[in-house]
């Protein structure tokens, strides 16, 4: 089925030299240990895991996001990590700027806990260390929580789109929370006009499909796309509105209508930036989004152009980033 008004499929086979001549950039990858107690069995991150990995999977470079700077995503291992806080993770990044974009990172309650505070100076700070963005936003906090549109103004201000992880409303969960609609997301891009704002996890992703319970908007929801959720409608009429296809989160929205995905793709092509959102070092941490977008590709139902835009171009213009002179960095 190719119905939902977003074209028509283009009905050319893509050879796998062009698959190979894009460069891809991951819009959300972590080098911190993100095990909790009761999963120490598993392989924590490193930036030289980090780096295998991009090579690995024939990735050019990555946006280095680091984390946790909100005390709700904790995980105790972490504190004793040889990178554990966001300005080390920063520098670490900032060894390998041919590979590595770093991020910064804050929480809205810092500086005071206030709707007033100025983050300016430490913004500044960010902006020296060659950071690109700030995120991911991780606070459990409303969308638009004074103190949230604080500082996503002041980010605005100086240049930097923020990346958020969200989720809907309960205990026991870090992210900006909103409820089925996503009514305080739309009153914080309508606050904060100025900044770009790029979004992630469970709590925006399920708004890709209609009649959301309370319960899945924390979740990932199953079945077919119909008439779509709040997520287009914010998409289409805020300029400023990006997503991020990491996690579980992004994969689910994208294949969960195997009729929906490749058709949501090309319509929001501008829009949409490939990330993974590893948590571990070993296999069974990897994500099969981008997989899943070459496999679109090859069968011609993304174009040349589309694949480009999501896999890296998206990422390199916002962040006003310069592909490197002699092609593509990755994919032979």
């Amino acid at each position: 089925m190719v119905a939902h008004g977003l074209g028509s499929r283009e009905g050319r086979c893509t050879s796998g030299t062009e698959i190979r001549a894009t460069m891809v950039v991951d819009i959300h990858a972590h080098c911190c240990d993100l095990r909790t107690p009761t999963s120490m069995d598993r392989t924590p991150l490193s930036v030289l895991a980090l780096l295998e990995r991009l090579d690995d999977e024939g990735i050019a470079m990555a946006v280095l996001l680091p984390w946790p700077a909100c005390p709700e995503a904790v995980t105790f291992p972490g504190l004793f990590g040889p990178i554990p806080d966001v300005v080390s993770q920063i520098r670490a990044a900032g060894a390998h700027r041919d590979r590595l974009i770093p991020f910064g990172n804050v929480d809205p309650r810092w500086g005071g806990n206030s709707p007033r505070a100025d983050f300016r100076w430490l913004l500044e700070r960010f902006i020296e260390m060659g950071c690109k963005g700030i995120g991911e936003l991780g606070g459990n906090l409303w969308f638009d929580d004074p103190r949230v549109v604080n500082v996503v103004r002041q980010c605005g201000e100086m240049g930097l789109p923020v990346l958020f992880e969200s989720c809907g409303p309960g205990e026991g969960r870090y992210g900006l929370i909103d409820e089925p609609g996503s009514a305080h997301l739309e009153r914080l891009l309508q606050l904060a006009p100025e900044t770009v704002l790029i979004g992630h996890g469970p709590g925006f992703w399920a708004e890709i499909g209609e009649g959301l319970t309370p319960e899945e908007k924390s979740g990932y929801p199953s079945g077919p796309v119909r008439s779509g959720g709040s997520l287009q409608r914010l998409l289409r009429t805020y300029p400023n509105l990006y997503a991020d296809l990491s996690a579980h989160s992004g994969y689910n929205a994208l294949t969960r209508d195997r009729d929906y995905g490749a058709p949501f793709l090309r319509e929001f092509q501008d829009r949409l930036m490939f990330g993974t959102d590893t948590c571990f070092a070993d296999e069974a941490g990897r994500m099969p989004t981008l997989a899943y977008l070459r496999s679109l590709l090859a069968k011609g139902e993304l174009d040349t152009a589309a694949f480009s835009a999501i896999g890296g171009g998206n990422a390199l213009r916002l962040l006003g980033i310069a592909e490197p002179s002699g092609g593509p960095l990755a994919g032979t």
